[in-house]
């Protein structure tokens, strides 16, 4: 069993709580690594998975690797950061209970950043006391509704009876085969960090799955944000020592001189620092969820998870006109806009792979929480300018003016008047022409026949003023 001569996949598992991700994954697991299985002491105590797990097996010419992933809806960020590395996604099923909250808001999860390929297993068929072909059809029915559709693989298997799996098996190869992977052999290393120990006799190892370039021993290396410089002295791919290592392989990397209490999650491995920009400021295209309803205004915390973290911010989405970023909420129907996002704290931008996912934690997990994903457009240093329109109404006090209209209530005094001089009308008036008396009234012209207008017509003035936001 040559596992450097195999091509690596990544399966992410996903799904409700309870419905037998992490009893599947121990099921197909032949390779277990050091951050394997429920691995995190609190896992046990708990019941449940509350941390990535790695594991893999071999099937033809393929290392699976195997990403299993909390299904508790306070875990759901842990969840989130697994998909950036994940190339077929797992969606596990209770047989017994259908679908389920953390069901769709996975799938919206894997949908939003662009996982195209999606295996349904049915799973607790031992329990199940029902037509298995008519679950298999309702199933379909729900996946119909879905951007997935209703013709996609479904399999049942017990995880406790290990039925089931050879189908299970033979489905994902299937799959695997169709996949069209987009693997940058050649470009810059980078490896996000998953999970960091010291190791008796060697030093601190690092774990991760490489997402772009290779690795090879004594190769020089920078972990950013942190921007500690060190060498790799050894590289394994599942217990076995190689010299290098390509991208979609998960390895253990031993380096020098590092300090493990430096490191977190969500730090990267990279030889080419400019790859990354650290910053809380940044300009966004956003692609919500058709199914998220809620509307999003102007100011609103998000959440937003880029690479192996999530983390808080603001969000203030605009619309541009004539080159400002005016100031506008978004409504429910609305899918598509831009927003500035000033995040509580810098993170670490990977420029080159820039989808993010953005959602509502703070909402109550009963509900849709996953608001869809963005594209990096630009990363700023300062807050950039956003505008809104203060919006004064007048009302029309004398229809026979030889220049237009008398409007009294733009402004409060013979200086206010003077200022607006010229200023832009909704329509149907054109603009403010001239000051009128010694209070405030102006002469405002009109787009149309005058004999539209009425005692008392409201005049809409639209001021364009600057917006100070501020960090947090």
């Amino acid at each position: 069993m040559d596992i450097l001569n195999k091509i690596p996949i990544n399966l992410g598992f996903f799904g409700h709580i309870d419905s037998g991700k992490t009893a599947i994954a121990e099921v197909l697991s032949e390779i277990i690594s050091t951050a394997g299985i429920d691995a995190h002491p609190q896992s046990k105590s708990r019941g449940i998975t509350i941390d990535l797990g790695f594991t893999s097996f071999i099937l033809d010419d393929y290392i699976i690797n195997l990403v299993d992933a909390p299904g508790h809806a306070d875990l759901i960020k842990v969840s989130a950061s697994s998909v950036e590395i994940i190339d077929l996604a797992l969606i596990v099923i209770d047989i017994n209970k259908g679908p389920q909250i953390q069901t769709g808001e996975h799938l919206i999860m894997i949908q939003s950043l662009n996982i195209k390929n999606i295996i349904v297993i049915l799973n607790k068929i031992d329990l199940f006391t029902g037509d298995l072909n008519n679950e298999v059809i309702e199933t379909r029915r729900f996946f119909e509704s879905t951007v997935f559709g209703a013709d996609i693989p479904i399999f049942m298997v017990s995880a406790k009876e290990k039925t089931g799996f050879e189908q299970l098996k033979k489905g994902i190869l299937d799959a695997i085969k169709t996949l069209d992977l987009q693997r940058d052999y050649q470009g810059d290393l980078i490896l996000p960090i998953d999970h960091y120990f010291n190791l008796k006799g060697k030093g601190t190892i690092i774990t991760g799955t490489i997402v772009s370039g290779k690795v090879k021993i004594n190769q020089e290396i920078i972990i950013l944000p942190l921007n500690l410089k060190s060498r790799v002295k050894s590289i394994e791919i599942y217990s076995k020592n190689t010299e290098l290592a390509k991208v979609g392989y998960r390895v253990g990397i031993n380096i020098k001189n590092i300090d493990i209490k430096d490191l977190y999650r969500g730090s990267y491995i990279t030889d080419n620092p400019k790859e990354f920009e650290f910053t809380d400021i940044i300009e966004i295209k956003v692609n919500k969820s058709n199914l998220f309803k809620k509307e999003i205004k102007f100011g609103i915390q998000v959440h937003i998870t880029i690479g192996m973290i999530t983390l808080a911010g603001r969000i203030h989405p605009y619309e541009e006109i004539e080159g400002r970023k005016i100031k506008k909420n978004i409504s429910g129907d609305e899918t598509l806009f831009k927003a500035i996002l000033i995040l509580n704290e810098k993170v670490l931008m990977r420029k080159g792979r820039n989808i993010m996912l953005l959602s509502r934690l703070d909402l109550p997990p009963t509900t849709l929480r996953i608001l869809g994903a963005s594209n990096l457009i630009k990363i700023y240093k300062d807050i950039p300018s956003l505008y809104k329109y203060k919006i004064k109404t007048g009302r029309i006090s004398k229809l026979d003016h030889p220049q237009g209209f008398i409007c009294k209530d733009l402004a409060q005094s013979l200086e206010g008047a003077r200022k607006i001089i010229n200023r832009k009308l909704e329509l149907p008036f054109s603009k403010i022409l001239n000051t009128f008396g010694t209070k405030g009234s102006v002469i405002v012209g009109i787009r149309g026949e005058k004999k539209m207008i009425k005692i008392n017509d409201p005049v809409i003035l639209k001021e364009l003023r600057i917006i100070k936001l501020k960090k947090i």
